[in-house]
């Protein structure tokens, strides 16, 4: 779990409050720290030990000219201290198998991806599930002739299509990441042939999001859906389909505009039979 927010928010978590209560008591040590912080709670989430995400702390033994603590060595030291603070029974292997978000009903889950080959972990895709209702599947409906379909009526889901990361298009005023307040583009439906009792059609177009932060900041990309239909029914079986854009980020280092390729892909939930969506 992770937090991003202001010392003085009234919901700050327990262990957080006291993390950032004794990082900031030793001012002379203040300018030394990075501003993220790593925690060891325990079972009933009370603070066993915690340490500077990112500060290459030089331990007692090491000597000048002597090569630098990494900071993977670093963290790794700190980690086996806050063992030394939990109980026995609880430090046991536990396997804990991937799964991945749901949903009870209709819907649609969203991969998104940010291929900044500065900042690798934005390359492990952020995965959300998107509730949709009956209404929403309406303008994907089985298209008897190539027609076009507002990028807008597929917001819900288009709207989980921005970078992962805290540091992206933040407020500074309340720490929340500006959400998309706007997609835009004109998509084509056609048909796409069929295989035994299942039709298909393929949507594809242009799409533009906008966040609802200053500066009316935008990026686009190119959206290719497959989308599954019953032989006899309208209604949406399954779908499937990539978001391949660029997102540009600002560079305070070298003041320019880096453009990074962002992706996303997208599946319908739950994946349906022809028959039961019919």
């Amino acid at each position: 779990m992770s937090w991003h927010g202001h010392r003085d928010d009234p919901k700050l978590p327990k262990p957080v409050r006291e993390v950032w209560r004794r990082k900031f008591s030793n001012r002379r040590d203040k300018n030394r720290q990075s501003n993220v912080d790593l925690a060891v709670l325990d079972s009933k989430g009370e603070l066993v030990h915690w340490f500077d995400g990112f500060r290459r702390v030089e331990p007692q033994g090491f000597r000048g000219g002597q090569k630098r603590e990494s900071l993977a060595s670093y963290t790794e030291r700190e980690l086996q201290i806050a063992l030394l603070g939990l109980d026995p029974a609880e430090i046991r292997e536990k396997k804990n198998p991937l799964v991945l978000p749901g949903l009870e009903g209709p819907g649609i889950r969203v991969f998104v991806q940010l291929l900044d080959d500065r900042m690798r972990a934005y390359r492990a895709p952020v995965v959300e599930a998107v509730a949709l209702e009956k209404a929403d599947w309406k303008a994907l409906e089985y298209p008897r002739k190539k027609r076009t379909v507002d990028a807008g009526d597929l917001e819900k889901w288009l709207a989980q299509v921005y970078p992962p990361g805290v540091m992206e298009r933040t407020s500074q005023q309340t720490k929340k990441v500006y959400q998309i307040s706007k997609v835009e583009g004109t998509l084509t439906l056609e048909s796409a042939g069929s295989s035994g009792k299942t039709r298909y059609a393929i949507l594809s177009g242009q799409v533009k999001l906008t966040d609802e932060g200053p500066g009316d900041f935008s990026y686009e990309g190119k959206l290719e859906i497959l989308l599954a239909y019953g032989s006899s029914q309208a209604k949406v079986v399954s779908l499937k389909g990539v978001f391949d854009g660029i997102y540009p980020r600002y560079s305070r280092v070298q003041e320019r505009v880096r453009k990074i390729p962002l992706r996303a892909a997208f599946e319908s939930l739950p994946l349906a039979s022809a028959d039961s969506r019919g």
